[in-house]
């Protein structure tokens, strides 16, 4: 643990720039993450329109963020990262002024909500984590990743307790229910303008060569404009990201709406369970550099899938909601873990000058399965059909699973395979004769 509080006071300044937006950027995902459903819900919206509105959110998402991470790679990813931290305020604004359902879905699509994040999280998705993966060394990417997660879970803690706020106040007749709700939307666009203008600093190394970047691993090809993505390998990881980004889209984005069915619980009670989820989360991620280390960053991925998946059976064989709440805190703590390895094996897999491409890809597939089936969920959900989406979304989790183990575990990365010398040779340890030997350059990742 010393190492990794020396790693963080090392931090360089662009990476702090990136995670105190993240930050101010996520206190209004988590907060929309359990206010907006039961919001929706309390305006008279049926649970399969609800799911509808989700669905339009994220295959908005889905459709540019497809698109965008080329133009980012070519064009530079600073700019585009700027213009989708700041679009979601548009969409609040929307919400504070208006309850018609048409405006809604339009709100919806251009940020903010959901984990798709509309087409604002479209822009982020596809910039931040190369951006940020970019400011220091192969060696530090997992650390600097689980700080990305940690300040993200943080945030989303934060926005998970505030979303409560609105219904003590109006039972304690401190106001009503049509102000609390439109000061909860004015705040989230404040907080999005902060996070916007947090960025402005931030330089942007995309456009340099791979060998010209201060924190560049060498890779192979590196003189080429234009290096040669492996798009096999591209496929392998979109399946997996759409595996989880389906159980994501059955389960998890109207979970606050399925515990209100299941338990008849308000949002004063499900709050504090997704805070606690969140702040389960931030007591494990100072553990995965060390375990990457110990067990390789795909091993930390694998065994974060498995155990998440198996908690997750828990939610719905629970009589009660705190039983059902305390599986659910698990089982997020163990997804924090997980995230921070698997955006580290996309970003480390990869030519850092494709990492656009990669990420757009690999999450696009995911950002498109999260976002058609919630409307699925909101069809089971509406017939009070409570335990299917749960099971097909177990299901989806469980096949991620498979699929990393069959055919991603063995992935080498620059970190953990060696560093490129001359010739185009990746030296890497041979721990089974102690000694060292050379690959071709073609099987550096």
């Amino acid at each position: 643990m010393g190492r990794e509080r020396h790693r963080a006071r090392a931090v360089p300044r662009d990476a702090r720039l990136l995670l105190v937006s993240s930050f101010l950027g996520s206190v209004p995902i988590g907060l929309l993450l359990v206010f907006f459903p039961l919001y929706l819900h309390d305006l008279g919206l049926r649970t399969l329109l609800i799911g509808g509105i989700f669905t339009a959110a994220g295959v908005g998402s889905s459709a540019l963020l497809l698109a965008i991470g080329p133009l980012a790679d070519r064009l530079g990813r600073r700019g585009f990262l700027i213009a989708g931290t700041a679009l979601p305020a548009l969409g609040f604004a929307l919400f504070a002024s208006t309850t018609d359902v048409g405006w809604l879905v339009v709100a919806s699509m251009l940020g903010g909500v959901g984990f798709s994040g509309g087409l604002g999280g479209a822009l982020t998705t596809a910039t931040f984590n190369p951006l940020l993966a970019g400011t220091v060394p192969p060696r530090d990417r997992t650390a600097v990743m689980s700080w990305g997660e940690a300040v993200w879970t943080s945030a989303t803690a934060c926005g998970a307790l505030l979303a409560g706020l609105p219904g003590v106040l109006v039972r304690a007749r401190l106001t009503s229910a049509l102000v609390a709700d439109r000061a909860v939307f004015i705040g989230c666009a404040l907080l999005t303008g902060g996070a916007a203008l947090a960025l402005l600093p931030v330089r942007d190394r995309s456009a340099r060569a791979a060998g010209d970047e201060p924190h560049a691993v060498a890779m192979p090809h590196a003189h080429q404009a234009r290096p040669r993505m492996d798009w096999a390998f591209v496929l392998r990881l979109a399946v997996f990201f759409a595996l989880q980004g389906a159980g994501l889209g059955l389960v998890v984005q109207l979970l606050p709406l399925w515990f209100t069915l299941r338990f008849g619980a308000a949002s004063t009670a499900i709050a504090p369970w997704f805070a606690a989820s969140q702040i389960a989360g931030l007591a494990l991620i100072p553990f995965v550099p060390a375990l990457a280390r110990r067990l390789g960053v795909a091993g930390v991925v694998l065994l974060a899938v498995v155990v998440s998946t198996v908690l997750l059976v828990g939610v719905p064989l629970a009589p009660v909601l705190p039983v059902a709440g305390l599986f659910y805190v698990l089982r997020t703590g163990v997804v924090s873990m997980q995230w921070p390895a698997q955006l580290s094996f996309l970003q480390g897999a990869v030519d850092p000058r494709q990492r656009g491409v990669a990420t757009s890809v690999s999450l696009g597939c995911w950002s498109v399965a999260m976002a058609v089936l919630p409307a699925l969920a909101g069809y089971f959900l509406d017939r009070r059909l409570l335990l299917w989406p749960l099971l097909l979304g177990i299901g989806c989790y469980a096949a991620a699973a498979l699929w990393f183990y069959a055919t991603l575990r063995r992935t080498p990365l620059p970190e953990e395979e060696g560093e490129v010398v001359a010739g185009g040779a990746s030296v890497v340890s041979d721990e089974i004769g102690g000694g060292r030997r050379a690959l071709p350059s073609e099987n550096v990742s």
